[in-house]
């Protein structure tokens, strides 16, 4: 047996790179790889394992291969636990009860359009009948833009819509009317200390921002308003409220709606979409847009593109698109957003 003397830093996150199989990714996917491989080998014996043993047992490996020799045990962990939950939440672990996790089934989501595939599930790519440049890396995500034979009997497949969460609907306008005349209100009777703000969007300018589309009063509207108050501590509360003669004589609270879905299907009721605009930025172009989208796009928008938030703007989502540009818009026009492809220069 023979021992190489490993004489500076970069020589031993390589050294783990080659162990762990983590050659082929960048320093921040690497953290969900080791997670994966973790969990997976931790959870073989009972089939699962308790947080403070994966945290405990990644840490070392993750204080390397983070390269932050800044960074405190405390905000390494922070960090790992926060990948739990990312890995979680695109559906390759699952948190069990008592702090417990479990790696999730190794399934196969096929993308919209013939664009590939996306590996989901708990099973560490190393391990996997496929050569390491098969698997392309974008932060959580795994993707094959084609599907090997050793894994078409090897994996179960996805539909797209179930691992993202889209409901079904014909339209996101269908789908609005179908919510607000299935939803039960109750009487209601407020308080001198409630108020309600109210999303109209026929009152806003056109293409206003989603944010600007709420207001303080109804202003003579009767019917159903969608509303949103704050409670004790600040938590917002979304509900569905009928007003008559200017008073709310009706509401339901919201249990399981995606209400931003609702705001799109608001949106194009009232003949006033929001827009998405192609900007050139100076690493490359992306989408802008100055208003969230549902959840579900949002996961799978982030399967392959990238979201950023500048700190100056708060407000604005800049999408950009490594592959699958074509379906992510398509995703944007069945929300009604309006699709401009003009570019012009970021500010």
């Amino acid at each position: 047996m023979s021992f190489r003397v490993l004489s500076s830093p970069g020589q031993v996150v390589n050294a783990m790179d080659h162990f762990l199989g983590l050659e082929l990714l960048q320093s921040a996917d690497r953290r969900f790889e080791l997670l994966r491989s973790t969990v997976w080998s931790l959870a073989a014996p009972t089939g699962r394992v308790h947080i403070n043993r994966i945290l405990s047992a990644a840490l070392p490996a993750w204080r390397v291969l983070s390269e932050d020799r800044q960074a405190s045990d405390e905000d390494l962990r922070a960090a790992l636990r926060t990948g739990l939950s990312s890995l979680q939440d695109v559906g390759d672990l699952i948190e069990l009860r008592g702090g417990y996790w479990t790696p999730a089934a190794s399934r196969l989501v096929e993308l919209p359009q013939d664009t590939g595939y996306l590996l989901v599930g708990g099973m560490p790519s190393d391990l996997l009948p496929v050569g390491e440049d098969r698997v392309r890396v974008h932060g959580l995500y795994r993707h094959l833009a084609d599907l090997p034979s050793s894994l078409t009997a090897l994996l179960p497949r996805e539909g797209v819509e179930s691992w993202a969460r889209l409901p079904k609907y014909a339209s996101v306008l269908d789908w609005g009317k179908e919510i607000i005349e299935s939803v039960e209100r109750q009487p209601f009777s407020p308080t001198a200390q409630e108020s309600f703000e109210v999303y109209q969007p026929g009152r806003a300018r056109a293409a206003a921002p989603q944010y600007r589309r709420w207001f303080s009063d109804a202003e003579g509207a009767t019917g159903a308003l969608l509303a949103r108050r704050t409670r004790a501590y600040g938590a917002r509360e979304y509900r569905l409220i009928d007003i008559e003669s200017g008073a709310i004589v009706g509401s339901s609270a919201l249990p399981g709606i995606d209400v931003r879905r609702l705001m799109y299907s608001l949106d194009l009721h009232a003949q006033n979409p929001v827009h998405a605009h192609r900007v050139q930025g100076e690493d490359g172009p992306f989408w802008l847009l100055t208003s969230e989208l549902p959840r579900a796009e949002q996961r799978l928008f982030s399967a392959f593109g990238t979201l950023t938030v500048p700190d100056d703007r708060r407000f604005e989502r800049r999408w950009a698109f490594e592959r699958n540009e074509a379906a992510a818009l398509e995703m944007m026009r069945s929300l009604g957003i309006v699709v401009n492809t003009q570019s012009h220069r970021a500010r």
